[in-house]
Order: structure tokens, then sequence, then C-alpha cells
């Protein structure tokens, strides 16, 4: 029950406040360098390049996906345990 829960409110199921993640210009300024890095590889790849550059950029979004998520339950529980040594009034957990 757990992970499911925190799963959802991850994936924006549970949506208590509408959240805008606005770029930095140092985020916008990578993302844009990166996407004309991808650009200027697919010109220079054949067919088969490109097919492993495209399975190589999904799994890295995969990976970043899952990454970020289980940071996101780390800190959540991280943040309850927080909350319960404060009501605690001072006892061990």
């Amino acid at each position: 029950m757990e992970q499911d829960i925190l799963n959802q409110l991850y994936y924006g199921k549970i949506v208590p406040w509408e959240n805008q993640n606005d770029k930095t210009p140092e985020m916008e300024a990578l993302s844009e360098q990166a996407h004309r890095d991808i650009e200027s590889l697919e010109k220079l790849l054949d067919g088969e390049g490109k097919k492993i550059l495209e399975r190589l950029l999904d799994n890295s979004a995969e990976l970043e996906r899952w990454l970020v998520c289980e940071g996101f339950k780390d800190g959540f529980r991280l943040g309850v345990q927080l909350t319960a040594a404060g009501l605690d009034g001072g006892k061990q957990l």
C-alpha cells in the first residue's frame, strides 16, 4: 500500500496542489545544449547508430525517471521520520 500511494502521488495521480516546475536559465541552457548535441550526433550516425542512440536516450530517460521517483520516496520517508521525531517529544524512534 505504501508504495502504491507514493507512486500515485509522485506520478500525479494524487495532486495535492498544482506544482509549477519552472526551469532555471541554467537548466534551460543545458537542455538546449543537449538537444543540439543529439541533433549533431544524429547527423553523423548511420541507421544502426541512430537506433542505438535512440535506445540509449530512452533507457537514460527511464533510468532518470526511476532515480528521481526513488529519491522522492526517500525524501518523503525522511520527512515522515523527522515529523515523527518532532512529535515524539525527544524519545528515540
